[in-house]
Order: C-alpha cells, then sequence, then structure tokens
C-alpha cells in the first residue's frame, strides 16, 4: 500500500528539479501523475522513469505564465487521469536579479509564474477536487519568501506571496475540504542554481555557484544544504492523508537556514 494510492495528481515543474523528484515520489507511492512542464523533453524523461519504475504518468506542456494554459493544464490532466486530488505548483524561475538590473517584463513574468499562476491554478485545482470530494494544494515557497533577498528582490516578493496566497487560499477551499500547504525550501543545487548565483552575469560561473553553495552549507545548522528528495518527501507528506488535519501550514526545508 503506498500512501497515495488511488490519488491523481499535477505537478508543475515537473521536468527537473523538486518537481521531477516529487513526481517520481508520487508515483512510487501509488499516484497517477501528470507531470506539467514547458520543456517537452524533460517532461517526457520524467515520464519515461515513472513509467520504467511501473508508475502511471501523462504528460502536459504548460507554460504557467499564460492563464490560459494553465486553465488547459488542469482540464487535461483531469480528463487523462479521470479525476484530481492533489495539484502541486512547484515551476518556477529565478527572476531578475538586484532592483536596478530589473526589467518591468522581468518583473512581470516572474510574478505571473509563481504567484499569479499559483492563484489560478489552484482555483481551477479545487473546482476539479470538489467533484472528488476534497484533496490538496501544495505551493514551492522559498526560504526567500520567508527572509530578506539580496540576490533578488523580486524573487523574494514572489515567493512571500506564495506564503499569503496559502493563508487565504486555507481559508476559501476549507468548506469543501481542500487542504492549502506550501514548502519553503533552501537553497538546493538544482538545474536553476546556476541561474540563481549568476543572476546579474551575462555569464555563469561554476566557481561563483559553489562558493555561493559552500557559504550556506557553513552557515546552515545541519551542515548541508537541502535536496530534491528532502523535498519530495515533504510534499509527499503534506499532499497525503498523513497530513489530513493540516492546512495552512509553511513548512521550511532548509537544514536550519531559517532560523539563523
Amino acid at each position: 500500500m503506498g500512501l497515495l494510492d488511488g490519488k491523481c495528481a499535477i505537478i508543475t515543474g515537473a521536468g527537473s528539479g523538486f518537481g521531477r523528484a516529487g513526481a517520481i515520489t508520487f508515483a512510487r507511492e501509488g499516484a497517477k501523475v501528470a507531470v506539467a512542464d514547458i520543456n517537452d523533453k524533460t517532461g517526457q524523461e520524467t515520464v519515461a522513469a515513472i513509467r520504467d519504475a511501473g508508475g502511471q504518468a501523462v504528460f502536459v506542456r504548460v507554460d504557467v505564465s499564460r492563464m490560459d494554459e494553465v486553465e488547459r493544464m488542469v482540464r487535461e490532466a483531469v480528463e487523462g487521469l479521470g479525476r484530481l486530488d492533489i495539484f502541486w505548483h512547484n515551476a518556477g524561475i529565478a527572476g531578475p536579479g538586484a532592483v536596478d538590473n530589473t526589467t518591468e517584463e522581468a518583473y512581470d513574468l516572474t510574478m505571473a509564474t509563481h504567484v499569479k499562476a499559483g492563484f489560478f491554478g489552484a482555483r481551477h485545482a479545487a473546482n476539479a477536487m470538489k467533484k472528488s470530494g476534497g484533496g490538496a494544494i501544495l505551493f514551492t515557497s522559498s526560504l526567500a519568501g520567508l527572509k530578506a533577498s539580496r540576490g533578488s528582490p523580486v524573487y523574494g516578493i514572489a515567493k512571500a506571496g506564495l506564503i499569503a496566497l496559502t493563508k487565504n487560499l486555507t481559508v476559501s477551499f476549507a468548506p469543501y475540504q481542500v487542504r492549502v500547504n506550501a514548502l519553503c525550501p533552501g537553497p538546493a543545487e538544482t538545474a536553476m542554481w546556476s541561474a540563481v548565483t549568476n543572476r546579474d552575469s551575462d555569464t555563469v560561473d561554476p566557481e561563483k555557484s559553489e562558493a555561493i553553495a559552500r557559504m550556506y552549507r557553513e552557515k546552515a545548522p545541519l551542515g548541508r544544504l537541502c535536496d530534491v528528495n528532502d523535498v519530495a518527501n515533504a510534499a509527499l507528506f503534506l499532499c497525503s492523508d498523513l497530513a489530513s488535519c493540516v492546512t495552512g501550514e509553511i513548512l521550511s526545508v532548509d537544514a536550519g537556514l531559517s532560523v539563523v
């Protein structure tokens, strides 16, 4: 028996990083997973990994910064899976860097990808979940949503917005037995790590990325960074019936960085 037997889930940004680890974990625990991503190649690779392990998955291509595509994503996923029990809005971008380097277009794209997509994705998902008797919605926020971000104020604002969204939708969706929670991962060396650490540069400097990772490891009380499986396991708990009384929770997965 898996923790998600009989459940159907959508995970955005599931082509890599936290989303891929989550999709594989959810499928291993019995869920049918709609792997949603803007990248066809990596999304299909996640689907293949799930199917090779005996799980069930479908790929849905989506640009979550476009609300018509977000609506289509939920509709196609429900048609392909048969129902919807879990929606994890995990897709994200590094966003622009310093304030003086932030264009209006970059600001709007960051907000649309994180907060706007989270709001409308959750709305469409919750409407589908009502037909199933309830469900779980999860947002990937960040340590940057809890503490000031030197690297990208706009990214921090967007991630803080997901925390506020979590609390507000908790109240809105509770009458339908739809739980809403958020994860706040700390720094992790995912596929997006180099983009995060080199925001204000035209080139990627691996040594800079490693130096920043080393700084966070030394600062973290546990002496390490979180990895994709740490986040996937936390998501599994929050989206499973083990957390049936947990809603409105903002859970840090950051090796203790949020308290130092």
